[in-house]
């Protein structure tokens, strides 16, 4: 992500032992920018001590906490609904039963072919596919569903998330030949897709997907490009509503962020469809699939959860890997919730929180005031797994 903000000078020290001093400006895609006495200068975060990147994280964090709140100066003053969101047209507690792609004869476009470069450019009706090798529009067309549907499924689901493109009217997707290719571009190891952007204040400034061709199922026979849908990724579909939920990364904690993506991810999908009338069943069925059960599971307490920082959150990625399993499974279960389970089953305290996220309220007091409304954690905690116990026994530990 990025980030901008006035800073005071500090000498810096790079992995290898060397010091510069200078003002961090910025924090984009993992790469920070010191103004120092000789000009600007990039450095990756990686190559930097680690106390400076524990002081760079730090930065952006309260960064982002301002401008979640409202006090960017950079930003107008005032709401932020017709920025954010569209809650003017919302049919509350009327759920969609499925969400298609929606791609007509036509609709898919080449818009370059450069052999020499290496570099053919496809359009869709939303995305842009920047891809290394030539493929043919059916090929396109036939891997595009997964992105196309997600887009849909984001676009109808009736809590106001209005996805919008942020550059050149589409969202990026970038392709490679080997997952090689991709993780020497930044590729995180073992992962279906991954989505990078980069704003300031509540504009986006790019967003893109990395994805290899063969997480999309695409294979070459010897003569042509053919498509294996089996091989289609629910990584790339949760990476896909990060990239369209846009500048809802920038507002919303991380509990909500990956809640949307896992409980979207979740669902099933089969050539260009998603099925959305088993949505509960989806839920646990994916839990069934990582942990070997869908009869109970212990989330994360609430408080824990719903306070949990973006920084905790990637700590436990670089962990053992069982407790980002729970943390994301808790997310899941907890955001499905607030969405159909809860209250009247309409989502609308969902949708009342994202109203006042979208008006500058700051998140705590916009989860205390609307999220929870007088009630205390636990009481909370009863309510959800009272609400799930037809599904699944949950506990909180």
């Amino acid at each position: 992500m990025v980030s901008r903000a006035r800073s005071e000078e500090r000498d810096w020290t790079s992995a290898d032992g060397r010091k510069v001093k200078g003002e961090i400006t910025s924090f984009e895609d993992d790469q920070v920018t010191l103004k120092t006495v000789r000009g600007d200068f990039k450095f990756p975060l990686s190559k930097l001590s680690e106390a400076d990147q524990t002081f760079a994280r730090e930065w952006d964090a309260a960064r982002m906490k301002k401008a979640a709140a409202g006090e960017d100066p950079k930003q107008p003053a005032g709401p932020r609904g017709g920025v954010l969101g569209d809650f003017s047209n919302l049919k509350l507690g009327v759920w969609p039963t499925s969400a298609s792609a929606q791609m007509e004869d036509g609709s898919i476009k080449v818009v370059k072919e450069d052999k020499e470069a290496g570099e053919y450019i496809y359009h869709t009706p939303h995305f842009e596919f920047i891809s290394p090798l030539r493929l043919s529009t059916s090929v396109v067309r036939e891997f595009a569903g997964i992105f196309e549907a997600t887009y849909e499924f984001m676009k109808i689901i009736p809590i106001g998330l209005d996805p919008k493109p942020s550059t050149n009217g589409f969202y990026q997707t970038k392709l490679f030949e080997t997952k090689e290719a991709y993780y020497s571009d930044g590729g995180m190891p073992g992962s279906g897709g991954m989505h990078s952007s980069s704003w300031r204040g509540l504009e986006i400034l790019s967003s893109l997907i990395r994805v290899p061709l063969e997480n999309l199922g695409v294979e070459y026979t010897g003569v042509r490009y053919i498509v294996d849908h089996k091989k289609q990724s629910d990584t790339l579909t949760h990476e896909i509503t990060h990239q369209l939920t846009g500048r809802w990364l920038i507002v919303t904690p991380v509990w909500f962020k990956e809640g949307l993506a896992e409980t979207v991810s979740s669902q099933k999908y089969d050539n260009g469809t998603f099925r959305l009338t088993r949505m509960e069943k989806g839920i646990t069925d994916q839990l069934a699939k990582r942990n070997q059960s869908d009869r109970e599971f212990s989330m994360v307490p609430l408080e824990k959860l719903m306070t949990m920082s973006s920084q905790e959150w990637a700590a436990a990625l670089s962990g053992s890997g069982q407790m980002a399993g729970k943390n994301y499974q808790s997310a899941n279960f907890l955001f499905y919730y607030f969405l159909k389970l809860e209250g009247a089953g309409d989502g609308a305290r969902l949708v009342n929180y994202m109203k006042a996220l979208s008006e500058g309220k700051p998140e705590p007091e916009a989860s205390k005031e609307v999220l929870l409304e007088g009630r205390s954690y636990e009481d909370l905690q009863t309510d959800v797994a009272q609400k799930w116990r037809n599904q699944i026994k949950l506990k909180f530990e």
